[in-house]
């Protein structure tokens, strides 16, 4: 009996594990270009096109302007995406948008003055493929494997947009590989 039980145990655990590889997304095979948006030097909305692989690495935030631990991250990735443009070509960053309309986002994107592009998530493709249950989340991909190197998320535990942030710090700091 007891074996029986160590055995449905062990076979439980076995899934689980499994059940999270899989849940955690890898865009290797995501598509090439989409349509994104990006305010203009006057705040005017610019559409163009995304080549998501155009840098060794993606920054893929997850946002909207009605959650509030969204609009108290905000601020602070838009200084270090201004602050970070001498590491241009190093990544990219691109934000999922969650709201309800294209002017919510875009009003979202003005009130942060966002200076990076933006789709909604059901625009987004595969690249709206989120590795958490909820927002924020900042998730780092590596373009050339399709690997998440960093996210918001460990599994199912939120620990945050501050750790994927610290790690895109690094890869865009001077000496970085």
């Amino acid at each position: 009996m007891k074996r029986l039980f160590l055995g449905i145990c062990v076979l439980f655990g076995v899934l689980a594990v499994v059940r999270q590889v899989r849940s955690t997304p890898h865009f290797a095979v995501a598509p090439g270009a989409f349509a994104v948006e990006r305010l203009g030097p006057s705040g005017q909305v610019v559409h163009e096109s995304f080549q998501p692989r155009q840098a060794p690495y993606l920054a893929i935030y997850h946002g909207a302007s009605w959650c509030g631990p969204c609009q108290q991250f905000s601020p602070r990735l838009c200084e270090f995406y201004r602050d970070a443009s001498k590491a241009q070509g190093r990544f990219q960053l691109l934000m999922v948008n969650y709201d309800r309309s294209e002017g919510e986002m875009v009003a979202y994107m003005r009130q942060h003055q966002m200076g990076f592009p933006a789709v909604r998530r059901g625009d987004a493709g595969a690249w709206g493929a989120s590795t958490g249950s909820g927002i924020p989340n900042l998730v780092i991909i590596d373009t050339a494997s399709g690997k998440v190197v960093s996210s918001s998320f460990s599994g199912t535990d939120y620990q945050g947009c501050d750790v994927p942030l610290a790690v895109l710090r690094r890869i865009t700091s001077v000496g970085h590989p």
